[in-house]
């Protein structure tokens, strides 16, 4: 039985600089890539001492106009 081998594909430029922004909007520390790809704001630590955000690590984003 041959089974084909499946090599990983290199880490990109682009993939790289995502990965280095992965931060813990509570402490700013690194956000693991498991939580970070489930769409965790902040890391194990914080997220285990139900940390809150820290408003001045984010922006609230664009307004909507009334």
């Amino acid at each position: 039985m041959n089974v084909a081998k499946w090599s990983a594909a290199p880490p990109t430029p682009e993939l790289e600089r995502i990965e280095r922004h992965l931060r813990c909007l509570a402490c700013n520390g690194p956000v693991e890539k498991s939580l970070a790809a489930l769409g965790s704001l902040r890391c194990l630590a914080c997220r285990e001492a139900d940390a809150p955000l820290d408003p001045t690590l984010f922006s609230a984003g664009p307004t909507k106009a009334p």
